[in-house]
Parts: structure tokens; sequence; C-alpha cells
């Protein structure tokens, strides 16, 4: 009688706990995010910073590259900040997950600061460099990468 209680009282408690489980299972749940690595660089337009400012936003995105190995179902992201540079964050926490990736730029200015989602206008950059498959932008996230190692340089034309 008592567990006929319980279980008219919390009916989805049965299926959280089932499902509470499954995802403590090794092998289940998200394993990128438990593998990220730091990910962290500047942007070069030309031999100059690609900076951001109140009047502009910029983000650095990496697509997992499946032909080569790279099944992350994550799509890692950065903004760039005033001194050019980005910290790639996955979800809410630091890094990414290791292996390749074709690196995407985006940097325009922004129009209404006060509705910067909204408003961007006039691509700081070609914009060949917003297309995965155009910007020809990659490289493999690893343990121990050289401080330099994920520095993008893009053309000026």
């Amino acid at each position: 009688m008592f567990t006929r209680q319980i279980r008219a009282a919390c009916p989805g408690l049965r299926l959280a706990c089932v499902l509470a489980g499954i995802l403590s299972l090794p092998g289940c749940g998200s394993k990128d995010k438990a593998n990220l690595l730091p990910v962290e660089g500047k942007v070069l337009l030309g031999d100059n910073l690609l900076a951001t400012d109140e009047h502009t936003k910029g983000t650095v995105a990496l697509y997992p590259d499946k032909s080569k190995g790279n099944l992350s179902l994550e799509i890692p992201r950065g903004a760039i900040d005033a001194e050019g540079r980005f910290k790639i964050l996955t979800g809410l926490k630091a890094g990414a997950a290791p292996g390749w990736y074709k690196v995407t730029v985006d940097a325009a200015k922004v129009l209404d600061p006060k509705n910067p989602y909204h408003s961007a206008s006039g691509f700081l950059m070609p914009i060949r460099y917003i297309d995965k498959d155009e910007s020809n932008l990659a490289f493999e996230v690893v343990a121990n990468a050289s401080p330099d190692a994920y520095d993008l340089k893009l053309d000026a034309k």
C-alpha cells in the first residue's frame, strides 16, 4: 500500500531514476564535454589584429571535421575580444573536444549596440570566412598545444 502511495504521488520518479541510471553508465551521456582541451588564440586580418569593440562583434566557431574522424556533435564557439583574442567554449565550459575542426570567423559592425544580434552589417573580413567549407581554416585540437597553435590568419582580400 505504501508503494502505491509513492507511485501515485510521484509518477515520474521511476522514469527519472531509470534515466539517471542509464546516463551514469560508462559510454553514456556526453563524452565530448568530459574531455575538453583549452583552445585560445588570436585572429589576424592581414598583419593586423581583428579586434572588436562596442560597435563590432566577432565569433570564431569550430565545426567537427567528420572526414578526419571528429564525430563530435558540438559546435564550440568563442567571442573575439578587443585585443583580437578568442577563447573557445563548448556550451558553458571552456575548451573543445580533441580532434580536427573546420573553422569559421564572423566579424561585423553592429548598427545598434542595444540590439547586437539583429543589426549586424558590414563584415570586417571577406565573407568566405563565415562558411566552414569556403574558409580553408582548420586545426586539430590537441593536448599541450603550442601557444600559437590556434592563431588564425585571414587574408584581407
